[in-house]
């Protein structure tokens, strides 16, 4: 497992992508993480993500989105201030309409030419593998799961994520 720099991630390289990274390019937060995003765009890279990655993200955006307009205040832990969205919403459910910007950000991931790889039943349940020979969470081990089951299989992870270090046989490209 080798951790190395994104900004010297070689043309071609077949990548899974984590959540962090759209997070960040949506934020405008890292230059490095908006360049890999470019290149994902230019097919210089090829990229791929599963469905919780966009589940993740859709989430993270639409909270983003709330705390950036000021219509809700953010707390100081994450699953505080999803609680705070939640409770924003539930005081009046038109309230929702209000956040339309989050939507768009999300299905522009589909249009740079990022794969979807499947989350079948048989990943789902033999993820356990992963979970319980590297000691991940259930959503990093469905990560490495998908990419281990890929044909052919994905060696590479783009992520800010210090949770993937120490699994072997992944290259882990950060920014």
């Amino acid at each position: 497992m080798a951790v190395l720099d994104l900004a010297n991630l070689p043309s071609g390289t077949r990548v899974f992508v984590d959540t962090n990274i759209f997070t960040l390019y949506f934020a405008n937060m890292s230059a490095t993480c908006n360049a890999f995003i470019q290149r994902v765009q230019a097919a210089d890279i090829h990229a791929f993500v599963n469905s919780r990655v966009m589940l993740d993200l859709l989430h993270k955006l639409m909270l983003a989105e709330a705390f950036a307009r000021g219509l809700v205040k953010p707390g100081t832990a994450g699953q505080a201030q999803a609680w705070r969205v939640e409770k924003w919403l539930s005081k009046d459910r038109t309230r929702g309409a209000l956040l339309t910007n989050y939507q768009g950000q999300f299905e522009a991931v589909f249009s740079l030419g990022v794969g979807l790889l499947r989350t079948s039943k048989k990943t789902l349940v033999e993820s356990k593998t992963e979970r319980m020979a590297h000691g991940l969470m259930a959503g990093d081990s469905i990560h490495v799961g998908c990419m281990a089951r890929h044909k052919p299989p994905i060696a590479d992870i783009v992520t800010c994520d210090g949770g993937f270090d120490h699994i072997p046989g992944i290259t882990i490209w950060k920014p």
